[in-house]
């Protein structure tokens, strides 16, 4: 959480590549350091900047400090180039390893360096420190909202039992208790099995496996948001927790959960598509290192060439896709949504059809797109696997050419 700015408004600070960070003393907006950590940016975040979807940044809309080097072991000359950005870091470790792996640009663990003080040096190099006294969500200067050394404590619990309906809460002074209110989100734990040993709340993990609008080989393609679900986040470090925190001042309802690399929040009064949230670790952890700890940044004295975002295509084909309802009851009727713009404009006329994939059967719900370039497809669900993911795969026929998208929801 935590947005500096509309989606509209960052869109226009990103194609400048000029901004204001907020209170930290990180540098003001920076260019992207080379190809690698551009086109990493560009995947997920540069659909947002274009205004070609409306969601949560991964990244941020740009880079929060310029080519920085930072002592690891294992790489080239016992360092590594790395940047910081709003939700995270980039991490150069082996800039000989394969440029074709998901892995060749990581996040850094920085949530797990904040929640347990235990700084990374190298792959078995540690350095021990307090546990980060840094807000996870919210305004910085919030007094009451939990810190990451709130959630430290957090770490040793159990994982609640899979498919319960989340309402435990915590404080600042990390005392847990419960919320019954809290089960009319209808979110619930997940037990995946991780080795961490942690369940994940399901309004994140439908987050981390979804699909969307992302940006490859020069376009924008509808595909899975991460190649893997846990590329961005990392394993749970703690359970799911309701917390009160201050958003620009308002006291605001959130579930927050710490992951390895992030922080992920859910904020139901938030608008759609900014409800789950990446925490802006990468500023938090920048202000831990670097301030509250007093280390000094060492820029990259040959850092690499500056890496440019591409300028908008024309004429292109974009395919969309949502449901009425992402948790819907037994019995109940379900609508898909699909949209269909060439160049920006709606296209009338164009056949959708949509395969509803649910646990034992997948049948098929067709429609035209209308005058505003929506199809509308509706089903009853009748009595569907509660907790199994209807996967829907939707395709437009247009001029000969087949376009797809996928969209889901959840029985409750």
């Amino acid at each position: 959480m935590k947005r500096l700015a509309s989606a509209g408004l960052i869109a226009v600070l990103v194609f400048s590549l000029v901004g204001f960070i907020g209170s930290l003393p990180a540098a003001a907006a920076s260019p992207i350091a080379g190809s690698a950590f551009g086109l990493t940016w560009a995947r997920t975040d540069l659909p947002v900047a274009t205004g070609a979807v409306s969601r949560t940044w991964m990244w941020g809309p740009h880079a929060d400090s310029g080519p920085l080097l930072e002592p690891y072991a294992e790489s080239p000359g016992g360092e590594r180039l790395v940047q910081y950005f709003d939700k995270s870091r980039m991490e150069l470790t082996h800039p000989n390893g394969d440029p074709n792996s998901i892995w060749y640009v990581t996040n850094g663990l920085l949530a797990n360096e904040l929640i347990t003080g235990r700084m990374q040096l190298g792959d078995n190099t540690f350095k021990q420190y307090a546990p980060a006294q840094v807000n996870v969500a919210g305004d910085l200067n919030d007094p009451n909202g939990p810190t990451y050394a709130t959630f430290n404590s957090l770490m040793s619990d159990k994982a609640i039992p899979n498919g319960w309906v989340i309402t435990q809460t915590v404080n600042r002074d990390g005392q847990v208790g419960n919320d019954p209110t809290t089960a009319a989100y209808g979110v619930k734990a997940l037990n995946l099995n991780v080795p961490t040993h942690h369940d994940v709340a399901s309004v994140f993990w439908s987050f981390m496996t979804s699909s969307g609008l992302v940006y490859q080989n020069g376009q924008d393609v509808q595909g899975a948001l991460f190649p893997n679900a846990y590329y961005a986040t990392g394993y749970p470090l703690t359970e799911a927790y309701w917390t009160t925190v201050l958003v620009g001042g308002k006291s605001t309802r959130v579930l927050v959960q710490v992951f390895q690399r992030r922080v992920m929040t859910y904020t139901p009064s938030n608008p759609k598509g900014w409800q789950v949230e990446s925490g802006n670790v990468g500023l938090d952890y920048y202000q831990w290192r670097y301030v509250q700890l007093g280390q000094k940044p060492v820029a990259d004295p040959n850092p690499p060439a500056t890496w440019t975002p591409p300028p908008p295509a024309n004429g292109k084909i974009q395919v969309s896709a949502s449901v009425s309802n992402p948790h819907p009851s037994d019995y109940s009727n379900e609508t898909v949504d699909g949209k269909f713009t060439d160049n920006g404009q709606p296209v009338s006329g164009v056949t959708m059809d949509t395969t509803w994939r649910y646990k034992t059967t997948s049948p098929d719900c067709d429609s035209n797109t209308g005058a505003n370039g929506v199809a509308a497809c509706t089903r009853d669900i009748s009595d569907a696997t509660i907790g199994y993911t209807v996967n829907i795969d939707v395709t437009f026929d247009f001029d000969g050419k087949t376009y797809t998208t996928t969209t889901s929801f959840t029985p409750k």
